[in-house]
């Protein structure tokens, strides 16, 4: 039976019907795996008719704001991934077709299959669903101190130097030039952009296996408009921006030309395959394209008959899906009726739930039903108000803007406070002005950072293990390395180091006030035309800093340039948190440029666009730390006589107490050392560590 003429849904998690793929009857959801600008990834069990069990990735189509404006202006209609059947059947076939191609002609990877296509009711979007891989992203290169003088010699130097080990990332963005000259010959042009080198985060679209490099995602985001050779070809194939665009003709004549080739590799029954998945990736791929209004795509094509059929019949199928007319009213739209002069259509056209509010009240009994029902009768307005108060409640306590034992049935004041402060206030601000459990934990966590040096040093140290946890969770630290950090981390040698970062990180918790005095000080200086209040809340930050350092300077008695270099880079924004990793270089410099290559990650990460997990702007940010690592070797030779000769490992001083405090055994414990404890705990509960801190009063008791 024709694809067109089977149901849209075969069952009620909403498996939509493509050509080999499996039937799950039963899917559950295990956890979040990431998310990503266009969709969100899901791990899930699935269970198909005979009961056999399997895990796959569902990616749930459901972007943000940004990227719907973004295809909405390019396109003119909808994310088409999110409610367009023949788009997201159009990316299972091309992830099949893509990984008959790169299974003949590039071995040493593969494509994640898809395994099916579905509708999910409860999220309002479509799914694509694929083998589940266990991989992890790219391992960046070790630091390099020497990398800049070593090229300066190679420059005037004859002799030959010995060859580097190409760095991982290297390997990769040479198998990812394969891989996209390998799609685009082959008439697949958009996929290529999913591997394109050019696209800056593109590399995190491909897992590393024991097997080889796995490509993970072929679904675009966003249009190919950042690197000019997509738009030219966009420009050539008369599809402007480039989309997930097929050439269909050079495709059918590539698998032509490469007959032989493919079937030398694959099976009798995968050559069949791929001949029927390349039919329906082409059929699939000119429904969606040609239904999408696109103005820059073929623009006279919007003067015919046949876009105003593909497009109707688009429309209409999403209002069956999504319920916005009676199956009565859909029908006789699709069988003559009045479609482009309709009321529901034009209501579509408003933007937004106010549009699509008037379009079922409008076009469907059973909506406008209950609206009325609603209005006339306070029971079933009580219950309809009280199921929309608990699933705003639950997504706030999923959001952590709400404590999870928060209760609240009503739509009352407090429901309409916190209901602004989700639309106007960051997580934490939110938080902490709705949960006065939280808020007093903050305080005393804020008083605690401002009095005990022991909590400004443990928490320091604890964030410090989190990192090399997350590092070492990511395979970007091997046990050994993680050991060795952790070692470092637990030396007495490094207290004031870490205790001087700690004060530092602990900043954050001042956040909430601080960001709402840059907030203020940007508002006086646009109404006063001054611009001082704006860069004094500005520099808030650094000073403190500053002030910090000076104060742990006079403190401890120690040489100024045991502070030295704190001093010079805490005065820095933004950057200035990594003063104390900075200075701790020359007695700790494998725990120093941990740190620095951790911050530089998170930098490379918060980019916009550009930026991301495993990115190559995230790989090209930690690999910078070569170049200051390679200053700081420098300056430190320079600066040797000038600094405190100290080794690494020896206690050079302590404070008040030791990290655990129980050597003495009978130190009496106090109120403070308990409530730091208790802070203690609850950090690393929140960390995921096994506390340390847990059993210290019994053990103090014990030894007694």
């Amino acid at each position: 039976m024709d694809e067109r003429q089977r149901p849209l849904v075969d069952n009620d998690v909403g498996v939509l019907a493509v050509d080999g793929g499996r039937h799950p009857v039963a899917i559950t959801q295990l956890r979040v795996l990431g998310h990503g600008r266009a969709a969100e990834a899901r791990l899930v069990r699935a269970t198909d008719r005979d009961g056999y069990e399997y895990l796959s990735v569902e990616k749930v189509f459901r972007p943000g704001w940004l990227t719907r404006t973004i295809y909405r202006a390019a396109f003119q209609s909808p994310f088409a991934y999110q409610d367009n059947r023949d788009a997201i059947c159009a990316s299972f076939y091309r992830r099949r077709v893509a990984a008959a191609i790169i299974k003949a002609f590039a071995p040493e990877a593969r494509v994640a299959m898809p395994l099916y296509v579905r509708w999910d009711a409860q999220s309002q979007a479509m799914v694509l669903a694929s083998e589940f891989i266990r991989g992890r992203g790219v391992t960046p290169a070790p630091v390099d101190s020497k990398m800049l003088r070593r090229r300066i010699a190679g420059l005037y130097s004859k002799s030959e130097t010995p060859d580097e080990a190409p760095a991982e990332i290297d390997q990769l963005v040479g198998l990812m030039t394969k891989l996209e000259s390998l799609l685009v010959d082959s008439g697949m042009t958009g996929s290529g952009w999913q591997v394109c080198k050019r696209a800056m985060v593109s590399t995190a679209n491909l897992l590393r296996t024991e097997t080889g490099y796995v490509v993970v995602d072929l679904e675009s985001g966003i249009p190919s408009v950042l690197v000019p050779s997509y738009i030219a070809a966009g420009i050539k194939l008369h599809s402007l921006p480039l989309f997930d665009d097929l050439n269909p003709a050079r495709l059918t004549s590539w698998i032509d030309e490469h007959h032989t080739q493919l079937q030398a590799v694959l099976s009798p029954s995968e050559s069949d395959q791929l001949h029927r998945d390349v039919t329906r990736l082409i059929e699939h791929d000119a429904n969606w394209k040609q239904a999408e209004t696109a103005i820059l795509r073929r623009p006279m094509r919007l003067l015919k008959s046949d876009f105003r059929d593909r497009y109707k019949a688009r429309v209409l199928e999403s209002w069956s899906r999504r319920d916005v007319a009676d199956p009565t009213v859909i029908e006789s739209m699709r069988n003559g009726g009045r479609f482009f002069t309709s009321l529901t259509f034009w209501f579509g056209l408003i933007p937004g739930r106010i549009g699509r509010f008037f379009q079922r009240y409008h076009a469907n009994t059973q909506y406008r039903n209950a609206v009325k029902r609603f209005v006339n009768h306070s029971q079933y307005r009580d219950q309809v108000v009280a199921e929309y108060v608990s699933s705003k409640v639950d997504q706030w306590k999923q959001d952590d803007r709400l404590p999870s034992d928060h209760l609240l049935s009503t739509m009352g004041a407090s429901f309409v406070t916190n209901w602004a402060l989700s639309k106007a206030t960051p997580a934490r601000l939110h938080r902490w002005l709705s949960d006065p459990a939280y808020r007093q934990q903050r305080q005393t966590r804020m008083f605690l950072f401002c009095v005990s040096g022991r909590f400004q040093r443990e928490l320091g140290r604890l964030y410090i293990r989190t990192r090399v946890q997350v590092w070492q969770q990511e395979h970007r630290l091997n046990e050994a390395e993680a050991q060795r950090l952790n070692a470092q981390l637990d030396n007495h040698g490094v207290d004031e180091y870490v205790r001087g970062f700690g004060m530092h990180v602990g900043l954050k918790l001042l956040m909430p006030f601080v960001m709402s005095l840059k907030i203020g000080g940007a508002a006086a200086s646009v109404a006063s035309g001054n611009p001082f209040y704006f860069l004094f809340m500005l520099m808030l930050v650094p000073m403190l800093r500053t002030a910090i350092t000076i104060w742990r300077k006079l403190a401890t008695g120690r040489p100024l340039a045991d502070y030295r270099d704190a001093l010079i880079v805490g005065v820095l924004p933004v950057v200035g948190s990594i003063a104390y990793p900075v200075q701790m270089h020359c007695k700790f410099p494998d725990l120093s440029l941990f740190l620095l290559r951790d911050f530089a990650s998170r930098i490379g990460r918060m980019l916009p666009i550009y930026g991301g997990k495993d990115s190559r702007t995230e790989i090209a940010a930690i690999s910078s730390v070569n170049l200051v690592a390679e200053a700081m070797e420098v300056w430190s030779t320079t600066t040797r006589s000038n600094t405190s000769t100290v080794a690494q490992g020896e206690t050079t001083f302590h404070d008040s107490g030791d990290r655990f405090a129980v050597h003495k055994a009978t130190r009496k414990i106090g109120r403070w050392e308990k409530l730091v404890n208790q802070q203690l705990r609850l950090l690393e509960q929140e960390a995921g560590f096994e506390s340390v801190y847990a059993d210290q009063e019994s053990q103090v008791r014990r030894a007694a």
